[in-house]
């Protein structure tokens, strides 16, 4: 369970795209955005650039690859289901950019 502390962003994040669904206050939704875009760059730039790929493979975390998974799951989850439809495919695209980098990573 020591691995919990790499992974306190991700669960704040998570609670706080629970929170901005249920209520439904306009600062969090541009937050939510702007991390959301944020994302999205970096997963993007460190999947295509080799150099970035390498500090990722030295960042690794213990956390188990189910657990961000399970959190991915639930942010995608929980903006479909608020039919917050841009942000969910925002949050799906992550998820599946984090899957491939972490397949490349794997592999090399």
């Amino acid at each position: 369970m020591s691995w919990l502390k790499d992974v306190i962003v991700d669960i704040i994040v998570t609670a706080t795209i629970i929170t901005t669904v249920l209520v439904e206050h306009s600062f969090l939704f541009w937050l939510l955005w702007g991390y959301t875009g944020l994302l999205l760059f970096v997963k993007l730039f460190v999947l295509i650039g080799d150099d970035f790929l390498n500090m990722m493979n030295k960042a690794k975390t213990e956390a188990p690859k189910w657990f961000s998974h399970l959190l991915y799951a639930i942010n995608t989850g929980t903006l479909t289901y608020f039919q917050h439809w841009y942000l969910a495919g925002g949050w799906l695209l992550i998820w599946g950019l984090s899957f491939l980098t972490q397949r490349k990573i794997d592999n090399s």
